[in-house]
């Protein structure tokens, strides 16, 4: 299989050689096109709002930077890069400056998914983007380079690859992946307007869904969270599960406890003969749990410490996540234990 690389699967377009495009212009394939003739990418996720400073700017200056577009069939380019520009520049035609109908377009020739990853690294690149559009963003790529790998047979670290191209951390990239797949949908809105931080994003992103709906109602009533709120409910739910771990196994024992007393003289007669003792081992506790009742077990005195191979998954995962880990480290162990 071939070694993934986005810098060498994007050197060919424009992202990587912007700099030496602008250099050698009078090589490049830029032609003026109509403010009318231009059609913003459906795909493009980035608040194209407050464009009244571009808009004085453009009117003073002019279009200083080329926006990249794409040919459609009939006449018309999607837009790759320059949403902004385009809008500011259709504001002052609409205005009736017809001067600044004409932008200039630098024509790309790419397929659909190098197409959308140049919207991303473009805008990655180039502009001061909020949290929620770094998350936004981070979340499509994965989408993308997924879907691209397949279709080329290529391998590599997603988390890695996204990280290089945004110039992050994959740490980051990770507490990304997990406000975009556990943050519930009401803090997700209050991400998005900037009303909490991404820190506070994350941390939420690690309770069970249930444990977040009780803060958004807490949340709406006083107007205000912390990190310190979300740690206080982290420890409210472990000590709640520890309790409820605890209770069970007490209940177990007396159970078992019980059924000993109800047959007194078959348990003195099979002490008698096979020196097996009243009371269960540990041994025979945990050989008689379910494979679910077992990952509960270990996932309650692991808390994510690192006892087995999953510690990355069940760290940058949600806590209501963690036992189906454990289910899964007991398959790996079982299936190990067949070779």
């Amino acid at each position: 299989m071939k070694k993934f690389n986005l810098n060498s699967l994007l050197n060919n377009t424009s992202l990587n050689a912007i700099e030496d495009k602008v250099k050698k212009s009078n090589k490049l394939n830029i032609i003026p096109i109509s403010v009318h003739d231009l059609i913003p990418s459906e795909d493009n996720f980035y608040s194209t709002e407050n464009i009244d400073a571009l808009k004085d700017s453009i009117e003073m200056f002019g279009v200083k930077q080329n926006l990249i577009v794409k040919e459609l069939v009939n006449g018309k380019y999607r837009i790759i890069a320059g949403h902004r520009r385009y809008l500011a520049s259709l504001s002052l035609v609409e205005e009736g400056k017809q001067e600044f109908e004409k932008l200039p377009c630098e024509i790309e020739t790419v397929d659909r998914i190098i197409e959308e990853l140049l919207l991303i690294t473009t805008n990655a690149n180039t502009r001061q983007l909020t949290d929620w559009e770094k998350t936004q963003q981070a979340q499509r790529m994965r989408e993308l380079l997924e879907k691209y790998r397949k279709q080329e047979g290529l391998t590599g670290r997603t988390r890695d690859l996204i990280a290089q191209a945004l110039n992050t951390s994959s740490a980051q990239v990770g507490r990304m992946n997990s406000i975009s797949k556990h943050l519930t949908e009401e803090f997700k809105q209050e991400f998005k307007e900037d009303n909490i931080k991404i820190s506070t994003a994350y941390e939420l992103s690690t309770l069970p869904e249930q444990a977040q709906q009780e803060i958004i109602e807490e949340y709406k009533d006083t107007g205000t969270l912390s990190i310190q709120d979300i740690k206080d409910k982290k420890a409210d739910i472990k000590a709640n599960e520890d309790n409820g771990m605890e209770q069970e196994q007490e209940q177990e024992s007396k159970d078992k406890l019980e059924e000993s007393h109800q047959k007194p003289e078959l348990e003195v007669q099979r002490q008698h003969n096979t020196l097996t003792p009243i009371f269960p081992t540990i041994h025979k506790i945990l050989k008689d749990m379910s494979k679910q009742e077992l990952a509960k077990f270990i996932c309650q005195r692991c808390q994510g410490s690192g006892f087995c191979d999953y510690f990355a998954e069940c760290n940058y995962g949600s806590i209501d996540k963690r036992t189906e880990i454990c289910e899964k480290w007991l398959d790996m162990q079982v299936q190990k234990g067949m070779k």
